[in-house]
């Protein structure tokens, strides 16, 4: 009999940014100019950073849909980002020096330093792969989300048997975004079910990929919803999987 498979979204899902982008931002400049900002300045210049960030990731999104795949590339897409939220932060900083600030950035952001799993992520995933149940992740990510999640003790490529992830999917490394990222995963591990907190790229991909979609709400921020199928922890899966025995 065939294992059964569940998918899951990254980010807000299973992962998120520890502490946020513009402390992180500031952590790798403050690498380079220590004692260049005060405390109070610090503060500031992390607060315009949080703000701007959207702002930009969404700019180029737009420009460059999918980190840039088949056009400039995930490497210069993140350098575009970055570059405009350090001039929206008004910081002197030289091309130059711009130039090995984002390389230092780039490589942080690939690595469990600037990540945090949720509270639940590690034991619901357990507890889910000792239902007999596999797990693969389907994210619009770049490249860099593998070495991610590896450093989190999420996924082992080099020990699939022992990994609780069993597969990564990103939408960089496929070429497809989600929603329809959802349906190229279905096709290659027959999940039946597929866990996300968007609506527009999760349930509605799973919909369309006829797989069950379950919408993580966290913390029930929508009022009034009726979307079925709707947790607000991970734990809630669990209810999932035993009823799809």
């Amino acid at each position: 009999m065939a294992r059964r498979v569940i998918s899951f979204d990254s980010t807000g899902t299973l992962i998120r940014i520890s502490k946020s982008v513009g402390y992180h931002y500031v952590r790798v400049l403050d690498k380079y100019f220590p004692g260049a900002l005060t405390s109070s300045a610090k503060d500031t210049v992390i607060q315009e950073m949080d703000r701007s960030f959207p702002l930009h990731y969404a700019s180029t999104a737009k420009d460059h849909p999918n980190f840039g795949y088949g056009s400039i590339g995930a490497y210069k897409w993140w350098r575009n980002v970055v570059r405009d939220v350090y001039l929206s932060s008004h910081l002197d900083i030289k091309d130059y020096q711009f130039s090995y600030i984002f390389q230092d950035t780039y490589e942080e952001f690939r690595t469990s330093r600037c990540w945090e799993t949720f509270p639940e992520t590690l034991a619901t995933l357990q507890q889910i792969k000792e239902q007999g149940v596999d797990i693969v992740v389907t994210s619009d990510f770049d490249e860099g989300l593998t070495n991610i999640l590896c450093q989190l003790g999420l996924f082992d490529p080099a020990d699939i048997g022992s990994s609780l992830i069993k597969d990564v999917n990103t939408s960089y490394q496929v070429g497809i975004r989600k929603p329809d990222l959802v349906g190229v995963v279905k096709d290659k591990w027959d999940v039946f079910a597929h866990v996300g907190d968007s609506v527009r790229r999760d349930v509605n991909g799973a919909k369309n990929a006829g797989v069950l979609p379950i919408f993580l709400d966290r913390g029930n921020k929508i009022e009034n919803r009726t979307q079925k199928n709707t947790i607000s922890s991970l734990e809630g899966v669990l209810e999932y999987i035993s009823c799809s025995d």
